[in-house]
């Protein structure tokens, strides 16, 4: 009797996992390592880039294509559990020497878990480590505080960047 929710449960939890797999690399795609960069995420580093932000390294956030599995790695995350690009971001965190590591993905809540689940593992030790990252304005102000608390140094750039409104003329016949 109690067989059928255990197989319902890891039927589900297996379907949610393969949901967030990467799919595999198109042509055309940028590659950092053997990440794949999308051109939403080309469109991240190409912000932080024209607003004068210096990267070291990139450190890349994969969301799948719906909410709700990357909602399940949100609730992960803020449960305490890890992930590649969380333990790679807390990696260069953890070196002494002075760097920038821009960390972006097409999900602003995933991205911003991320970022939040590695500051959570550095705990209170120092890091010469700026972050940066490149999404909505909330997201922006959210890591500011988080990063401010924990001493950790951020820099933020709105994605995308805000319209422009063009100048009012005053025309008279």
């Amino acid at each position: 009797m109690m067989k059928k929710p255990i197989l319902l449960l890891l039927t589900m939890l297996t379907a949610v996992l393969a949901a967030c797999m990467n799919p595999p690399p198109r042509s055309g795609d940028y590659m950092t390592g053997n990440q794949q960069m999308i051109p939403e995420e080309s469109e991240r580093i190409q912000a932080l880039l024209d607003a004068g932000k210096n990267l070291s390294h990139i450190v890349i956030v994969p969301a799948a294509d719906n909410m709700l599995s990357n909602g399940v790695v949100i609730g992960a995350l803020k449960m305490g559990s890890g992930s590649g690009p969380a333990d790679s971001l807390l990696g260069f965190l953890r070196e002494e020497k002075e760097q920038t590591v821009a960390v972006v993905g097409k999900s602003d809540a995933l991205t911003a878990a991320t970022i939040e689940a590695a500051i959570r593992q550095l705990g209170d030790k120092p890091t010469a480590t700026t972050i940066l990252f490149a999404g909505d304005s909330d997201y922006v102000k959210q890591l500011q505080e988080l990063t401010g608390k924990a001493n950790v140094p951020f820099e933020g750039v709105v994605f995308p960047a805000p319209n422009e409104v063009a100048p009012a003329t005053n025309e008279t016949d």
